[in-house]
């Protein structure tokens, strides 16, 4: 039986003890393949499980505080950090790859200069990642891994007194996030608000991965969680968007500086040859990577319009009222092995 298995019906401190280790047991396992340049699928399924657990650190912290110092907590942090950066890049290439045939030859040199300079970002990321991980990720797993499998807890003997389970304690969690995605979703007013977008793909991201280890044990639970995962992918695609503007407005300028000093070179040789000036004049990569920033700008007001037909302005109200819900049936479903 898997060690998560009736956690509902488990004291709050013990269950969220029980689901923080099942997370460290998923980031350790992916661990040794991200040496394997092969692996495509092992710095996802490491970062995955480093996430789950700082969602899950977070999510129950009123339980875990005696266990986790803060000190520990910001190491983890910074190692969950490191595996952004090389992973946000990869898919940005992908992307930006799939473009190729919507560019015309004249702007596809652009795209093959931003994929190099991509490229060359991305091993730099990943080497950076693999150097944190070797440092710190043993040294952090072992220290978690102790601190999370022991605990201290106060029982009462009066049989009056019911004792919390924590299906309790996630149901009051759920609400409380819940209402924070609402607030987000509320204050995303257009394509151009990247912080309320971002902040409501977080509180999203929290409730799922609150809700999916406990999914089979609540009646329901699994459309409404499919559902939710489907916010989280359209609200994570508008993110990458945004995030891809940023950079490419930031390659731009150093296409252009690197094109400026190129001819100036040139120009400033003893004999400056015309016809080199004119080739390094027509390969501009800036007019490649503007339509590439435009291609993008659709897609991120794409997204947005089905954001805001199907999630804004009141239209996830009913929806995350069944989300919601959800709490009462786990306190339901726990109340028999609790009494």
């Amino acid at each position: 039986m898997s060690m998560t298995a009736g956690l509902l019906s488990r004291s709050p401190e013990e269950g969220a003890r029980l689901l923080a280790l099942s997370f460290l047991d998923q980031a350790a396992e992916a661990r040794p393949r991200l040496a394997d340049p092969g692996d495509s699928e092992a710095l996802h399924d490491f970062r995955v499980g480093l996430r789950r657990l700082r969602s899950c650190l977070r999510a129950y912290d009123a339980q875990l505080a005696d266990s986790i110092p803060k000190k520990l907590a910001k190491r983890l942090k910074r190692l969950a950090g490191s595996t952004g950066p090389g992973r946000d890049t990869e898919v940005q290439i992908e992307w930006l790859r799939a473009r190729s045939p919507h560019l015309s030859s004249y702007h596809r040199a652009g795209l093959t200069w931003l994929l190099a300079h991509l490229e060359e970002r991305k091993q730099e990321a990943y080497g950076e990642m693999q150097d944190e991980v070797a440092d710190e990720f043993d040294k952090v797993e072992e220290d978690l891994r102790a601190r999370l499998s022991v605990y201290r807890v106060e029982i009462h003997l009066d049989p009056k007194e019911d004792r919390p389970t924590l299906a309790e304690a996630t149901a009051r969690i759920l609400h409380h996030q819940v209402a924070q995605l609402e607030q987000h979703l509320a204050k995303t007013a257009d394509a151009d608000d990247e912080t309320e977008a971002h902040q409501a793909r977080i509180s999203a991201k929290r409730v799922r991965y609150l809700l999916e280890p406990l999914v089979d044990e609540i009646p329901g639970a699994p459309p409404i969680v499919k559902r939710f995962k489907a916010l989280q992918d359209l609200l994570g695609e508008l993110h990458d968007a945004h995030v891809l503007e940023a950079r490419l407005s930031k390659v731009i300028e150093k296409a252009a500086a690197e094109r400026s000093r190129k001819i100036l070179g040139l120009s400033l040789a003893a004999a400056p040859d015309d016809s080199l000036l004119r080739a390094e004049r027509r390969r501009a990569h800036e007019s490649g990577v503007i339509a590439l920033a435009r291609m993008n700008r659709v897609r991120r007001d794409r997204l947005f319009a089905v954001l805001n037909g199907e999630w804004l302005d009141g239209k996830a109200s009913d929806f995350l009222r069944e989300v919601e819900g959800l709490g009462e049936r786990m306190i339901a479903t726990a109340a028999p092995a609790s009494q």
